[in-house]
């Protein structure tokens, strides 16, 4: 009995699933540390997710494109930087639900990359 036990134990957690537990985790980790500095500013940005998908698009298709790792950074972070400034043109210059223009990042990212995708 117990070496069934040690046995699960032994595959559940080896190295490669302590690997794909960080590697996976890490994305998340920083879209929420992202969340935590928008909500310091009183900025509710639900709108982390669209600008994710929008950000890893265009870094996947710049650097298919070009075959430059670095451009395809360059351009996912342009990409994000700019759907955070339509964020925050909504939210803040024109006083918006941050709720909506939030949701509605998502749905375009999502549709957009559905779309071009």
């Amino acid at each position: 009995m117990i070496d069934f036990f040690f046995a699960i134990f032994a595959i559940v957690f080896n190295l490669s699933t302590l690997d794909a537990a960080v590697r996976l985790s890490t994305p998340l980790l920083l879209a929420a540390l992202a969340g935590l500095f928008s909500e310091r500013s009183s900025v509710f940005d639900t709108g982390l997710e669209g600008k994710m998908l929008a950000a890893a698009f265009a870094a996947g298709v710049v650097a298919g494109v070009t075959g430059s790792a670095w451009l395809g950074l360059g351009a996912g972070m342009l990409v994000s930087v700019a759907l955070a400034l339509v964020h925050g043109f909504a939210s803040i210059t024109h006083r918006g639900n941050q709720i909506v223009s939030g949701v509605a990042i998502n749905f375009f990212a999502a549709g957009l990359t559905t779309l071009l995708g």
